[in-house]
C-alpha cells in the first residue's frame, strides 16, 4: 500500500491557510498542501509554531492501495520560508482556480470544514 501525508498550515491570527505552488510535477502549476512526510516538515514546525498538529482527514482508496492523511499544523502567525519557491496564504472561501483537485475536495468537504472551524474556535485567545 502506498501511504502519503500532507500538512495544511493554518494561521490562527488570520484564519488563512498556506498553499504551495507546485510547478515541477504538473504541466499547469497547481497549488497544494505540503506533501512532505511529517519528518520533512519538522524544521518548519520547530521554527513557526508550538507543535500543535491535528489530524483532520484519512483518505483510503476503494481498492485500499492508497492512503492519504491530512493534518492541520497550527501556526500563531503567517510566515514566509525559503523551503519552497512560491507560496501564498489564502482564505478558505477564496481559493485559487489552479488548486489540486484532492485539496479542493478536502477543503470543500463539510465535515472537514466543520473540523477546521471547531479547531479555530477552540484556539481563539491563544494568539
Amino acid at each position: 500500500m502506498q501511504k502519503r501525508a500532507g500538512l495544511l498550515y493554518l494561521s490562527l491570527s488570520t484564519r488563512r491557510i498556506l498553499l504551495i505552488l507546485e510547478n515541477q510535477k504538473w504541466t499547469v502549476p497547481t497549488f497544494v498542501r505540503n506533501n512532505n512526510l511529517y519528518e520533512d516538515g519538522r524544521p518548519v514546525l520547530d521554527d513557526f509554531n508550538d507543535g500543535k498538529i491535528i489530524p483532520i482527514e484519512l483518505y483510503l482508496s476503494k481498492d485500499k492501495g492508497f492512503e492519504y492523511n491530512t493534518y492541520i499544523c497550527l501556526t500563531k502567525h503567517e510566515f514566509l520560508t525559503d523551503c519552497v519557491k512560491t507560496l501564498c496564504w489564502c482564505d478558505m472561501d477564496d481559493l485559487p482556480k489552479n488548486i489540486h483537485t484532492g485539496l479542493r475536495a478536502t477543503l470543500s468537504n463539510n465535515l472537514i470544514r466543520t473540523k477546521i472551524e471547531t479547531i479555530l474556535e477552540l484556539q481563539e485567545g491563544e494568539v
